[in-house]
């Protein structure tokens, strides 16, 4: 079944409308598809969720659970401006049966359907100290609201992982002669080093956690006259808020080339400690787990550059490049945040 195909059954299965014109491709997304589409009864941001994500056994739960901790954060007077899926005969996550397809392994397609929002990301050099501001001022707030899982009715966040089988892969990798061994085979000892510092502090550093977006990237915020909209909240779940804040900087506070922008940076952190107290932090633990969220998405690109995860292995072999970089750059700018830090 074709996109269009698809999305048309969408409408008429949600009541959502009659499609008008041709569905819109949103690019920035990595993992999923979105797309603007417009119908006689209003425009939506519907999102195709990945199938090979979605076949990962707690997958289901998790986006459900996802849009539980948007709600959350979206009611009462401490509302904070998320975009939350639309509700369909009760529930967010929408399927689409596709039962007459040939192909066993696409029969179910999940969704998102969100209001479509005209607005826009910003990313450097154009990020300013207005966005750093705002984006400090929401973070401050979701972490000082201190949300625990039990309180949304979310299952217990495990406190730690095993170190990720780079060895294993650099097996497969030989096995299957791939053309970027010798780049792989270059990285294991970084690669090493960061994961086995992050899993000996993960212990530390679960002991405090709240539940927060998890992926606030400027991909995931949209701009509507200077007003941040935080979206794509599938990543949501319990986090250490200074791990997490150690992240936002690291997406938000740079410079063209990827370096440490000390203005946006301190921007940021005015705004965040309005909330958030940082005197006595203890930083260590935290900027050792700090390259754990890119050490994950290496993990999962490598998986994909090895057809273990998808068929897309040319988009695999670039992402683990590219994320290696960030992390080589994170490197470097790590120690010019201790000192905005300390």
């Amino acid at each position: 079944m074709n996109t269009l195909h698809m999305l048309t059954g969408l409408c008429e299965k949600y009541s959502l409308g009659t499609i008008q014109g041709e569905p819109q491709a949103v690019k920035g997304g990595l993992l999923h598809q979105m797309y603007h589409v417009t119908t006689d009864r209003g425009d939506y941001a519907v999102k195709l969720l990945n199938p090979d994500i979605m076949r990962r056994p707690q997958a289901m739960e998790n986006m459900i659970n996802s849009e539980r901790i948007v709600l959350r954060l979206a009611q009462g007077s401490d509302a904070l401006p998320v975009v939350a899926a639309l509700k369909r005969e009760e529930q967010q996550l929408l399927l689409l049966d596709m039962a007459h397809s040939s192909s066993p392994d696409s029969v179910r397609q999940y969704a998102f359907v969100y209001p479509w929002i005209e607005a826009r990301s910003v990313f450097a050099p154009e990020i300013n100290v207005s966005h750093c501001g705002k984006i400090g001022h929401i973070l401050g707030q979701i972490h000082h609201a201190a949300l625990k899982p039990e309180e949304l009715g979310l299952p217990p966040e495990e406190s730690g992982r095993s170190p990720y089988d780079w060895q294993g892969y650099l097996a497969l990798a030989r096995e299957q002669q791939v053309y970027w061994l010798s780049d792989y085979e270059a990285m294991l000892p970084n690669l090493t080093r960061w994961d086995k510092a992050a899993v000996a502090a993960m212990e530390s550093v679960s002991s405090f956690q709240v539940v927060s977006h998890r992926d606030l990237d400027p991909k995931n915020v949209l701009w509507q006259d200077g007003q941040p909209y935080l979206i794509d909240w599938e990543a949501a779940g319990a986090v250490n808020p200074y791990q997490e804040l150690l992240e936002v900087l690291n997406y938000w506070a740079n410079d063209k080339d990827g370096s440490l922008n000390s203005s946006l940076c301190r921007a940021l952190l005015q705004e965040y400690t309005r909330f958030m107290d940082l005197r006595g932090v203890n930083w260590t633990p935290i900027f050792a787990c700090s390259y754990d969220g890119m050490l994950g998405w290496l993990e999962y690109t490598l998986k994909k550059a090895l057809g273990i995860e998808g068929d897309e292995k040319a988009l695999g072999v670039r992402q683990m490049l590219d994320t290696y970089k960030d992390l080589l750059r994170y490197e470097t700018k790590a120690e010019k945040l201790r000192e905005e830090l300390y």
